[in-house]
C-alpha cells in the first residue's frame, strides 16, 4: 500500500516566512555589527561577517531558519527597528523586503533589503589553522579586567609573552618601553606537538590591537597560529568563533 503524498497548505507556507528572533540571536547580531556595519545573511541558519580591513571573520550558527538571503547595508539600523517592539516578529513576504511588527500592539514596520554586491561577501577560508603555535583558556574574567585596563591606561596592544616558562597575557603600548603594563598569567597552555616544542618555541611575543578583540561576552579558548592569526573558540556558544589577525 503506497502512503498518500503529504501537501503544505498556504498556511503551513505563510508560517515558514515568520520568525522570531531570539534575545541570543539579537545580540550576536549586536556584536557583529561592531565588526561590520553590513551583513550578508543567506537563506539558513548560519550568520558570519568579516572586517572591512579584512582582519577579523566571526561566525555562529543560530536557533532560528532565516527563509531568504537578507543583505543589510545599515546593520545598527536594522536592529534598531528590532528594538522598537516589544516583541519582535519578522515576516519575509519576497526577497526584496522584511516586515517587522508585533502581533500585539498591530504596530509594523517594513525593512528593504540592499544590493549584496554592495556589501561584498566573505571569502573561504579554512577554519582548520596552519602551523599551531599555542593554545590556551582565557576566562571571561581576565578579559574583563585586561579591557578595562586597556582603557585605564590608554593603551592599544594585548601582548601574549612566554618566557622561561612562565605565560602571560597584558595590555601595554608596545613601543613605549617606559609603558604601563597591566598582565595576568595564561591558565593551560599547550603547544600542538609538546615532543617537537624547542626552547625557542616557548619563549614567544604574540601582540593584537585592543580594538580587534571585538568578542562578545564569555570565556574562550584560543589558538594562535605561526601565520599571525588566531582562533578565539567561545566555550560559552557553541558554535561561535572569531578568526583575528595578529600585528606584526
Amino acid at each position: 500500500m503506497t502512503a498518500a503524498p503529504t501537501t503544505t497548505t498556504n498556511a503551513q507556507l505563510e508560517s515558514l516566512k515568520t520568525i522570531k528572533l531570539s534575545k541570543q540571536t539579537i545580540g550576536f547580531l549586536k556584536n557583529f555589527s561592531q565588526i561590520n556595519k553590513s551583513i550578508n545573511i543567506k537563506r539558513g541558519s548560519f550568520i558570519d561577517t568579516m572586517s572591512v580591513n579584512k582582519n577579523i571573520i566571526a561566525y555562529t550558527d543560530i536557533k532560528e531558519f532565516i527563509p531568504t538571503d537578507m543583505a543589510i547595508y545599515d546593520l545598527p539600523l536594522f536592529l534598531g527597528a528590532l528594538s522598537l517592539f516589544e516583541t519582535p516578529t519578522l515576516h519575509f513576504p519576497d526577497d526584496k523586503k522584511v516586515v517587522i511588527f508585533d502581533a500585539a500592539t498591530k504596530a509594523k514596520t517594513t525593512y528593504y533589503y540592499s544590493d549584496p554586491e554592495i556589501i561584498g561577501k566573505i571569502p573561504e577560508f579554512d577554519p582548520n589553522l596552519p602551523e599551531k603555535a599555542i593554545e590556551f583558556d582565557l576566562p571571561q574574567a581576565d578579559i574583563t579586567s585586561l579591557m578595562q585596563a586597556a582603557r585605564v591606561y590608554g593603551v592599544e596592544d594585548l601582548c601574549v609573552q612566554g618566557f622561561n616558562g612562565a605565560y602571560s597575557v597584558c595590555v601595554k603600548d608596545k613601543k613605549n618601553d617606559t609603558s604601563n603594563v597591566f598582565s595576568l598569567p595564561l591558565r593551560k597552555v599547550t603547544f600542538a606537538d609538546p615532543s617537537k616544542t624547542t626552547e625557542a618555541d616557548r619563549n614567544f611575543n604574540f601582540s593584537f590591537k585592543v580594538e580587534n578583540l571585538k568578542l562578545i561576552e564569555g570565556s574562550y579558548h584560543v589558538c594562535i597560529s605561526k601565520k599571525k592569526i588566531a582562533n578565539f573558540y567561545s566555550l560559552t556558544y557553541s558554535s561561535l568563533n572569531y578568526f583575528i589577525a595578529l600585528e606584526p
